[in-house]
């Protein structure tokens, strides 16, 4: 059966290759490659709403973050344009369907997703239609699960170590540590070799997820001080939501994010502190507004609060040394841990911070 005719679900871990799966089977049905990166077109829809989207001479792709807060008000109207306008695209008159992949849905709202669903029904799922839809998601949410039934599913697992290890890439790309450094992504590897040929490398790149791990790291040496906390922390943790913002990261992502965070640094933990850090994270409100993330504020507050409670000695820095305690927060910080805690900006492997100048008490970062 021809793939471009069934609507598929690729699901799997960031990183795992969804989206190049996708792209490989649009290119096989084609018989054409799909040059990259793809074409960026802006459309107006709503009451002057710009929403970017890319587009190759066979599909077009949006990514969902990218329509921030306005999702359910946008994606039916832009879906709709796709399939109901006689041209949107002049490469796509070969296409018997026009095909759309809707990128990191597991972003979408649940009203979004309810106007998805009908969209599905009207464009999607009649045998003559003239639409089709693909989705990429890292895992099965509630308003994902709205449009399940209509979907083949396709797993995509991170590929294994033991098949990274068999790579054509130098022994030191090979190890255990390059694999988590690279998250299991071979294009991350195959972009180091074009630096660094022989495949060692000063330092790793940095990742969205080092942020988190040392944002947690410090709320951990705040929290296990044994000097008062001061409102200090309030204008910290705001500067820390300000900053995943600036990396175009949603509420859904920072709240998941956060957790993932915590779960790498479970066995630094009490148990019962680990589920309560999970359970404050389980009931933040993701979505929110950009100009006042207050929810996600608050959200990161309730677990240094939960942080507060540990009993057991100071956690270590996960390879078995020990964290030195250091009133980050307190009520009279260093002018260097001020620089330090504001901007979270520390190396990987723990070498040393790059200071940046942040006036003492900003909220951004």
């Amino acid at each position: 059966m021809d793939r471009l005719a069934i609507p598929w679900l690729f699901l799997g871990p960031s990183g795992s290759g969804k989206l190049s799966q996708a792209r490989a089977w649009i290119e096989e049905a084609h018989g054409a490659k799909i040059g990259l990166p793809l074409e960026s077109r802006t459309f107006v829809v709503g009451d002057g709403y710009e929403a970017r989207v890319l587009a190759s001479p066979f599909h077009f792709e949006i990514d969902i973050p990218n329509l921030s807060m306005q999702d359910k008000q946008i994606i039916g109207e832009l879906l709709t344009t796709f399939f109901v306008s006689g041209d949107v695209f002049n490469g796509l008159r070969d296409s018997s369907r026009k095909l759309v992949i809707l990128r990191r849905a597991h972003n979408l709202s649940q009203p979004a997703a309810i106007r998805v669903r009908a969209i599905l029904q009207q464009y999607v799922m009649p045998p003559e239609a003239g639409g089709m839809v693909w989705i990429t998601a890292r895992e099965m949410t509630g308003p994902l699960s709205i449009l399940e039934d209509v979907f083949v599913r396709k797993s995509v697992p991170r590929m294994p170590f033991a098949t990274w290890s068999t790579l054509p890439f130098p022994p030191p790309l090979l190890t255990a540590e390059a694999y988590s450094a690279c998250e299991g992504r071979q294009e991350r590897a195959a972009e180091i070799v074009k630096f660094f040929p022989d495949g060692h490398v000063p330092e790793w790149p940095r990742r969205i997820q080092d942020y988190y791990d040392e944002m947690l790291t410090q709320l951990l040496k705040a929290a296990t001080s044994e000097k008062p906390v001061s409102l200090d922390i309030v204008f910290w943790i705001r500067s820390c939501v300000y900053q995943t913002l600036s990396f175009c990261q949603t509420g859904p992502d920072i709240v998941d994010s956060c957790a993932a965070a915590v779960q790498r640094r479970a066995a630094d933990l009490d148990p019962d502190v680990f589920w309560k850090c999970m359970s404050a994270l389980k009931d933040v409100e993701p979505h929110t507004s950009y100009r006042t993330p207050l929810s996600l504020e608050a959200g990161i507050l309730q677990l240094f609060e939960v942080l507060r409670t540990q009993k057991s000695p100071t956690p270590s820095n996960g390879d078995g040394s020990r964290l030195e305690t250091v009133a980050v927060l307190g009520p009279e910080p260093t002018a260097d841990v001020t620089v330090a805690a504001a901007t979270a900006d520390v190396q990987v492997k723990g070498k040393g911070v790059k200071p940046k100048r942040v006036a003492k008490g900003s909220t951004r970062s």
